[in-house]
């Protein structure tokens, strides 16, 4: 791009600042100022300003930090809209090198001029003027991560010596103004209207654990306190997951908490004793609290494929399991090791249902099918199982309670320690499976007594729909599956792109459901 010397070189203004407590702006207003001054020194003529007040330029775990201002500056600087920036300091625009990358190829292809107000002018346009540029990224990339290192190592003090590190408000005691440098952080004081609230709640739910026709569930709690205007300390009202992660937070027994756990007494006073509170902890992660394991027909898989199916994505072979039945969307079967296989579960019933009939509609059925199974090895005890699943799900809704109610919760680390607790969720889920698929064998060798195979067989000769239907209304769920775990493995593939030949008036394709007879 060619520029007349007599324009006056079209200027954009961007500045930042990390942090900004007070919502006054004045860090990003001062760098503003400055940048004008040095326009005006110039002769340059300000086209636009970019401010990103109260955002951080370090991004986390490899990704780019959010600023939507310097993003819109990069458009601007691509389309030809402007011909310089005028910064504050280098820092300002970026913190890391990944960050600057982008800018030197913009600056390559543009030619747009760089000036901070601390510094000469940013040469990207050179070899040298790049790798200088490079260097200075790395340095400042090194001066964040010490600093990280820092506050980490003081944190981790403060928490040894049971000092309170900052956070929003715990509902419970006072709001802790913001410390200034050198100054010791103050002990949280205890509010005591909200902590006579925590009293009643622990007791109510104590009561209950003890004799249901006392005291009160979290449902009713939450109930009762929105009834009387009572909110959380953002101002929210109460949700049964809120309300579990303040009478499960260590915070309320006089504890320090760490990512929710206990890691030592603190300064502050305690609201209920530690006992009390650890009583209230086992009986809030319970696994029988949770509504789906409340009976045995709750427990009871409502769908035939549920813990049985396997996925066949190339190194996996986790079990699926429903999802998906909300909002008007079908039922569908989901990896439980990943989101990568997702199928509509009906039509790829009705088709592992109809090739079932059918094999058991042919002359050798009996005979192929009938015979004893193997012994079988000893293994996890399935109640065991169970319990370790729903102690494992009860986990990761805490986990999910927790992260939404802390505003520093860190969203990399929660997805972190999310997908560990469902790795371990699928790897439970798979071993319960084959409990069940061992438990169908051992307990009917016979998975055909007591089936009427000629009525099958005359149903499905003069209609395969009738023998479907006939099989389903006949032999309830709990049945059709324990034969199917005991003739068969499923195995759900990915499906072919498009509509391939071969597709099922229901959708389903044949090559993308592998059942492979056990006997």
């Amino acid at each position: 791009m060619v520029r007349n010397e007599r324009t006056p070189l079209r200027a954009v203004i961007y500045t930042r600042i990390s942090h900004e407590p007070t919502g006054k702006a004045e860090g990003v207003t001062r760098q503003e100022e400055a940048c004008r001054k040095l326009a005006a020194d110039l002769g340059w003529s300000v086209v636009a300003v970019k401010v990103d007040d109260d955002r951080t330029a370090v991004g986390k775990s490899g990704q780019r930090a959010r600023r939507p201002a310097y993003a819109e500056l990069l458009d601007m600087l691509s389309a030809g809209e402007a011909d310089a920036v005028l910064v504050w300091h280098t820092d300002r625009l970026y913190r890391q090198a990944r960050d600057l990358e982008p800018l030197i190829e913009i600056v390559e292809r543009t030619h747009v001029l760089i000036r901070p107000v601390k510094q000469g002018e940013l040469e990207l346009s050179t070899a040298s003027g790049r790798m200088v540029a490079r260097i200075l990224a790395s340095v400042s990339t090194h001066e964040v991560e010490h600093s990280i290192e820092r506050m980490k190592a003081k944190k981790e003090a403060n928490r040894q010596a049971g000092v309170h590190h900052g956070g929003p408000r715990t509902f419970g005691f006072k709001a802790v103004e913001p410390t200034v440098k050198g100054q010791a952080p103050q002990v949280p004081q205890v509010d005591p209207r909200e902590a006579k609230l925590i009293r009643e709640a622990a007791d109510a739910v104590l009561a209950r654990a003890a004799d249901p026709e006392t005291g009160s569930t979290l449902t009713g709690i939450c109930r009762a306190w929105n009834a009387r205007g009572i909110t959380s300390p953002r101002g929210k009202p109460w949700v049964i997951q809120t309300l579990r992660s303040v009478l499960l937070s260590p915070r309320i027994a006089g504890r320090v908490a760490h990512k929710g756990e206990d890691v030592g007494p603190a300064q502050w006073d305690a609201i209920i004793d530690h006992d009390t509170w650890l009583a209230l902890r086992t009986v809030l992660t319970d696994p029988a609290r949770s509504a789906h394991l409340a009976s045995a027909d709750a427990r009871a898989p409502k769908y035939l494929g549920a813990g049985l199916y396997r996925c066949g994505r190339p190194g996996c072979g986790a079990v699926v399991r429903p999802g998906g039945a909300r909002a008007g969307q079908r039922q569908q079967y989901r990896c439980t090791a990943s989101a990568h296989l997702i199928r509509t579960a009906a039509p790829v019933d009705d088709f592992v249902e109809r090739t079932v009939i059918a094999r058991l509609a042919r002359p050798d059925a009996r005979a192929a099918f009938s015979a004893p199974g193997l012994p079988v090895a000893d293994g996890p005890d399935l109640d065991a199982l169970t319990a370790r699943h729903a102690t494992l799900n009860a986990r990761l809704n805490a986990l999910a309670a927790a992260f939404a109610d802390s505003e520093d919760a860190d969203p990399v680390e929660y997805r972190e320690a999310a997908r560990l607790i469902k790795e371990k969720i699928a790897a439970v889920e798979t071993q319960i499976a084959d409990a069940v698929s061992a438990a169908a064998a051992a307990s009917e060798p016979g998975p055909l007594d007591g089936v009427d195979l000629p009525e099958l067989v005359r149903r499905h000769e003069t209609d395969p729909d009738d023998a479907l239907e006939w099989w389903r209304a006949t032999y309830p769920l709990e049945r059709r599956r324990k034969i199917l775990a005991v003739l068969a493995v499923v195995t759900l593939r990915p499906g072919r792109r498009g509509r391939p030949l071969g597709v099922l008036p229901g959708g389903v394709d044949p090559e993308s459901v592998q059942i492979d007879w056990t006997r």
